[in-house]
């Protein structure tokens, strides 16, 4: 089967292990990778020896917009851009029309801005609960009134979330034991949020956060989804990144039919990370993100380079014959992360060490491409 890696990649993301795992991904394919950075200082992340040219840009839309209109102006393939970030994602999709022409995508129908109304937490529930996927009872509540109304319906403990993926931050997102705690942190929200999605929250003994990294091809035609991520452990914990987690070819706690409905439904093509959680016998829904998940790479390093997957079939090229489900459950571990467990002594050393010992795929260092853990290491 031939091979061609001369379109161009562009990862457009943050300071995060995420953005990493993409590059290496593609850059461990011989693929050039092209950077955008969003980080208002240097990072480790720049230091990665797949990164052929990198461009520094706050969070900032017209800069993001000025490296893309301004590059890769005389390029004889189109290169393919890949965000890693949600902010990177809207940027592409509300100025789709502007590159769609000169760059290879992520997409929803050919059209500008549908992916970025699909972030809105309320659509995107409402649809995956149109595809049968469980979803946890949802309320909007509008901050911007002297008085916040509180719906009677709301179901304690619950869960705070800004309604837009775009919009929030992980650390905004706030468990309520009770209506006394809930409207501390709506006071509190309403300094940054005009409007919070509120959510029923979903524990018990034996509940478990799970992770779906996969892509839809661009004709919309295949679906691919290498594995089911059963998280063990995040960092922080309740609403942090991955930090432990086993990796499985099957899951009792996940129905594919359902997934493949709910993404046939939006009518997505490119690379897509979707979280459950499970509890009491029922899997909930939470979100989609469009774009890459954090462990991505962790499949990378058992052969199923999901970036990789893309950008081949992006360009034009045939992957029938290319491996696309893990052979084997494996344990995996963003080492960096999963250790602070034990500095806060969230993990006992000793407990961590037996888990050290049965992970098959670490996340971050790697002998083929150490300057980024140096550089993170050493902070310079």
């Amino acid at each position: 089967m031939h091979i061609s890696v001369k379109n161009k990649a562009i990862v457009i993301g943050g300071n995060h292990y995420n953005t990493l795992g993409v590059i290496r991904s593609l850059g461990e394919k011989g693929v050039p990778v092209y950077l955008i950075l969003i980080s208002e200082k240097e990072n480790y992340i720049c230091k990665s020896k797949y990164v052929t040219k990198f461009w520094q840009v706050i969070k900032s839309e017209k800069e993001i917009i000025n490296v893309l209109l301004n590059n890769f102006d005389d390029e004889e393939f189109k290169p393919v851009i890949m965000p890693t970030s949600d902010f990177g994602v809207e940027v592409l999709d509300k100025n789709f029309n502007l590159f769609k022409n000169k760059y290879i995508l992520p997409n929803i129908d050919n059209s500008e801005g549908k992916i970025t109304y699909l972030m809105n937490k309320k659509i995107m529930n409402e649809i995956a609960f149109e595809s049968g996927l469980t979803v946890p009872k949802s309320f909007e509540v509008e901050l911007n009134n002297k008085e916040i109304c509180l719906p009677e319906e709301i179901i304690y403990p619950c869960i705070v979330k800004p309604l837009s993926s775009i919009d929030g931050k992980k650390e905004d997102i706030v468990v309520c034991k009770n209506e006394l705690e809930l409207k501390k942190s709506l006071l509190d929200l309403k300094q940054d949020y005009h409007i919070v999605l509120i959510q029923e929250y979903i524990y018990g003994p034996d509940s478990k956060m799970i992770e779906i990294i996969g892509c839809v091809t661009t004709n919309g035609k295949e679906i691919i989804i290498p594995a089911i991520i059963e998280k063990i452990r995040e960092y922080p914990l309740m609403a942090g990144s991955t930090s432990y987690a086993l990796a499985t070819t099957e899951s009792q706690y996940i129905n594919n039919n359902n997934i493949h409905a709910f993404l046939k439904k939006l009518n997505y093509t490119g690379i897509f990370d979707l979280e459950f959680k499970y509890a009491n016998g029922k899997t909930y829904f939470i979100e989609i993100n469009f774009r890459n998940g954090a462990p991505g790479y962790a499949l990378t390093k058992r052969g199923i380079n999901i970036p990789y997957i893309w950008y081949l079939e992006a360009t034009g090229q045939n992957i029938d014959n290319i491996n696309k489900k893990i052979s084997e459950n494996f344990n995996f571990m963003m080492e960096v992360r999963d250790f602070r467990h034990v500095l806060k002594g969230d993990v006992k050393i000793y407990s961590w060490i037996k888990d050290l010992i049965n992970t098959k795929v670490f996340l971050f260092f790697n002998f083929k491409d150490m300057k980024p853990a140096i550089s993170r290491i050493v902070g310079k």
